[in-house]
């Protein structure tokens, strides 16, 4: 897959986030770092509902790629940065945000939070993302 073809990919994947969260949980996205704060809130929601009843491993799988995807592209407009298939290992690929040399894999952020650790603010990932890009 070429790096155009990933960035467009990455970007309806965002949009289709803006569209999930519009419809499932009544909140406009709009691409601001102030909107990370909504995702979390997403996140939260679907956290709560993974303790109660698991979600299948195809709608995590979809939900943490699209709004891994979202919050992508709210880097890449802030701080810059591009978006990475890493196939390093063929059994696991997976698509990230590179910003000088280091990788972040916001769709397994999102995974985490919502199956394991509600704690993780996205907020506050992504501005010690963009300050460990810097150093």
């Amino acid at each position: 897959m070429q790096p155009n073809e990933i960035s467009t990919l990455m970007q309806g994947a965002a949009n289709d986030a803006v569209s999930y969260v519009a419809e499932q949980h009544q909140q406009q996205l709009d691409f601001s770092l102030a909107s990370l704060e909504q995702i979390d809130t997403v996140l939260a929601t679907l956290h709560q509902q993974q303790q109660q009843q698991r979600h299948s491993a195809e709608l995590l799988f979809t939900l943490s790629n699209i709004l891994g995807a979202y919050i992508g592209e709210v880097f890449i407009a802030n701080y810059g940065g591009f978006w990475l298939n890493n196939t390093a290992d063929n059994a696991a690929p997976y698509i990230s945000v590179q910003l000088s040399d280091k990788e972040f894999p916001f769709a397994s952020v999102c995974y985490h939070k919502i199956t394991q650790d509600n704690s993780i603010s996205t907020a506050d990932y992504i501005k010690q993302a963009a300050a460990n890009a810097m150093q």
